[in-house]
């Protein structure tokens, strides 16, 4: 079986709502259908923290820079990454360790120590998905296009909220909802740093 692709969720979208599978991103409809794909991932992927929407990476760093921050080097941030950092880590075989001693400027990260290690959010490609969020981004993709497509705004409207709930949910309830319980399960808690607090570091120091 091959991999899922961007066009695969598309026409599956567009089988919900009866419309005739695309053969590419191409032409009027193909570039339509495409945007609202990028969209509708990228804000599935900004609701919650899915497992398969971060990436842990070191950090690259700019070796001819002169940071103009106090710090002593300036790290590049992945150029694939969506907004800021999750967290940056200075030790990477520790799970909880949080760094802080950093300043973010613009795709920058600028730090005292090296090397430097930050959790990114990506959008992941459709086989990495799980089968629940899958179908919540089919549900959201069916429900934009039903009104690009056809001007269907109450198949929109009922399409959006297979996916997300009632307005009242914020975006977490419908499918949304099962796939954020599914990844939360499959996702390790993390214990909290009890150590890393002001009290703890002024007794220390």
């Amino acid at each position: 079986m091959s991999l899922l692709q961007p066009l695969d969720i598309v026409n599956a979208a567009c089988a919900v709502i009866g419309e005739d599978p695309l053969e590419a991103f191409d032409g009027e409809a193909g570039g339509a259908a495409i945007s609202i794909y990028e969209d509708v991932v990228g804000f599935n992927c900004g609701v919650y923290q899915f497992s398969f929407c971060r990436s842990l990476r070191q950090l690259s760093r700019v070796s001819d820079a002169v940071p103009l921050s106090g710090w002593t080097y300036v790290f590049d941030l992945p150029p694939e990454r969506v907004g800021p950092p999750i967290y940056v880590t200075d030790d990477i075989t520790s799970p909880d360790h949080r760094f802080n001693r950093y300043s973010l400027v613009d795709a920058t990260v600028h730090a005292s120590c090296e090397p430097l290690f930050a959790m990114i959010k990506i959008i992941p490609a459709p086989h990495l998905w799980s089968a629940t969020f899958k179908s919540c981004t089919i549900s959201a993709v069916a429900a934009r296009l039903a009104f690009s497509l056809a001007s269907d705004r109450q198949t929109m409207e009922t399409l959006t909220q297979v996916a997300y709930g009632s307005p009242m949910e914020n975006f977490r309830g419908g499918q949304m909802r099962a796939a954020i319980n599914e990844d939360a399960q499959a996702t390790p808690p993390r214990k909290p740093d009890w150590r890393n607090n002001p009290f703890e570091r002024a007794w220390k120091s």
